[in-house]
């Protein structure tokens, strides 16, 4: 995936060109349509995912918690938990998402402590 891409995410700020292409190449680039669901409430979380273009909305139960645009990112508590998805996020309109897989997260982790940090904090706010 283009480098380029994830500096729309807070996440890698500080990152030097080397290692923000060396996390890159752990992302795949994914599209979804308006409607489509990305990840479903109490499902396995095999992936973590940030938004590149576009909106997806978070719901938890029967009810809407987010809405999350360019930048944010989202399934980051199940894959630091261990524990099912906690929410269900659909797409708002067609959508570019970086998606990283379960297993190669544990790299992207051990190898980025300031990106751990950050998504650390992120799934202790949201879990």
């Amino acid at each position: 995936m283009d480098p380029e891409a994830l500096k729309i995410s807070s996440l890698v700020d500080g990152m030097s060109e080397d290692e923000l292409a060396e996390t890159a190449s752990l992302f795949e680039e994914t599209r979804y349509l308006m409607g489509d669901r990305v990840t479903q409430e109490d499902d396995f979380g095999y992936s973590f995912f940030i938004v590149l273009e576009g909106r997806v909305q978070v719901e938890a139960g029967d009810e809407v918690v987010n809405s999350l645009g360019a930048g944010d990112h989202f399934g980051e508590v199940a894959l630091v938990t261990g524990e099912r998805r906690n929410a269900t996020v659909k797409a708002l309109e067609t959508c570019r998402l970086a998606k990283i897989m379960t297993w190669d997260f544990p790299k992207l982790m051990d190898e980025h402590p300031a990106i751990a940090g950050r998504i650390k904090a992120s799934a202790d706010e949201r879990s």
